[in-house]
């Protein structure tokens, strides 16, 4: 399933109703980028919605960091186990 890796931001579900109100479900999926952050010296690749990717464009390392720490019930296991080390 589609999921940003650091927000936990993913699919949401609900229903398109057209004019005459028939109501049929409808998908909204995140826009999720492929990038690179550095996390503890290493680059890591990463996919991120497009409002994190934002966030983390001006960011420098500690900055990241302190990203990721706060949202650490959200992080993918991948990037928490490098968050561990």
């Amino acid at each position: 399933m589609k999921r940003c890796e650091i927000s936990g931001k993913g699919m949401t579900f609900g229903h398109q109703v057209s004019h005459s109100h028939r109501c049929t479900n409808r998908v909204w999926k995140p826009n999720l980028q492929p990038t690179k952050i550095v996390i503890n010296g290493e680059a890591v690749k990463v996919k991120v919605c497009s409002k994190m990717l934002k966030t983390l464009k001006g960011a420098n390392e500690a900055e990241t960091l302190n990203i990721l720490k706060s949202n650490a019930k959200t992080l993918s296991p991948k990037i928490a186990k490098i968050l561990s080390k």
